[in-house]
């Protein structure tokens, strides 16, 4: 699969045919996730794959921005202890930096193993750290469901590039391109 066909074409997925994901494709999946690149080089991020329905049910109760029935929930937790030492002040926002990277690289990764996901970020991260059993300087920062896509996914529908796309200066309104 081309690179930029996959980043042109990947969606997300927020309705799944409930077929479970083979362990070896999530496990792939988190080896995506953890070689994304990592501010100050830090790594403060972990990882909890979950497949057990029950507990995908309680992240989902506790995820009003979750959709469908997902059979598997990757959680990207940053230690934000680790963090915090590491990079004082600057250590939270690396962290975010991380697990959006992170999440990229497995939203891709995803794709290519033909697999829909969706990242979630309306959550109770205290609920869903204390489901999972996280120490409290671990915290929950995303939510990637995953399953196999059911239906059509659809056109992505993006801003003219042109209205977003600047070179060497920001170009002011009514400006030509050129």
């Amino acid at each position: 699969m081309d690179l930029f066909e996959a980043i042109m074409e990947r969606r997300s997925v927020r309705s799944y045919q409930g077929r479970p994901i083979p362990v070896g494709d999530l496990e792939r999946l988190v080896k995506a996730a953890h070689w994304a690149p990592s501010a100050g080089n830090i790594n403060p991020r972990h990882f909890v794959t979950v497949t057990e329905p029950k507990i995908v049910e309680a992240i989902k109760a506790l995820s009003p921005g979750m959709f469908g029935g997902p059979v598997a929930v990757i959680v990207l937790c940053s230690d934000r202890a680790k963090a915090e030492k590491r990079a004082s002040s600057n250590g939270y926002i690396y962290s975010i930096m991380d697990v959006s990277m992170s999440a990229q690289n497995l939203l891709l990764a995803a794709h290519a193993l033909g697999i829909g996901a969706c990242v979630v970020r309306s959550f109770h991260a205290k609920a869903v750290g204390s489901l999972l059993g996280c120490p409290e300087h671990v915290v929950p920062e995303l939510l990637v469901a995953l399953g196999y896509p059911q239906g059509n996914l659809g056109q992505g529908i993006r801003p003219p590039l042109e209205d977003l796309s600047h070179n060497e200066r920001w170009r002011q309104e009514g400006s030509s391109h050129e």
